[in-house]
């Protein structure tokens, strides 16, 4: 059985795609919810705290894989295609979240929306940390790894960007396998 929180996030997730998050009211996510106003506030302070939540959660599901990835013993761009692969699948089961991982993350970046910012920093610098264990290894050439791992990162944000600003969602289905073609062999 889903938690208060997690239901909570969910309704916010469906409400803040289809509104905006300066346009949802904190009403109408309780009102998606099947809850009272006040069970909201039990969980965040804010409208502000529950982006954040948004953000921290699919942050974790990525940073979770990556992790498990970069200890296991197999090549980078298999641990690459493995990642590629689930986030768009994640990304393609779960529209209006991407929706909001694309349109929210220019909310004010201060330090308070560490969760926004772990979302658009750290996973590049895992990235970075796979793709200079492999240099070291000789598996890949020598190369700018952080240009690379933001490449990366910057390729799969632009194409679901894509997808969603021009509401041709049928782009996501090729997309994994385009991108991994893309880093297997280049242009």
């Amino acid at each position: 059985m889903k938690g208060k929180k997690e239901l909570i996030r969910e309704a916010a997730v469906k409400v803040i795609a289809q509104e905006g998050f300066y346009n949802t009211k904190i009403f109408k996510i309780a009102e998606e919810a099947g809850v009272a106003v006040g069970t909201i506030y039990n969980y965040f302070d804010s409208k502000d705290q529950i982006l954040e939540y948004i953000f921290n959660v699919e942050f974790t599901k990525r940073i979770n894989l990556l992790e498990e990835l970069k200890n296991k013993k197999m090549s980078i761009k298999k641990k690459l295609k493995i990642f590629i692969e689930k986030h768009f699948k994640e990304i393609k089961e779960n529209l209006d979240t991407a929706q909001i991982l694309v349109r929210e993350k220019e909310f004010p970046k201060s330090s308070e929306f560490s969760a926004i910012l772990n979302y658009l920093n750290e996973i590049p610098l895992l990235m970075e940390d796979m793709l200079d264990k492999a240099v070291k290894n000789g598996e890949i050439k020598n190369q700018n790894t952080a240009i690379t791992a933001g490449l990366i990162f910057g390729a799969l944000q632009g194409v679901v960007e894509k997808a969603l600003r021009t509401n041709d969602i049928k782009l996501l289905d090729a997309a994994d396998q385009e991108v991994i073609r893309f880093i297997e062999e280049g242009v």
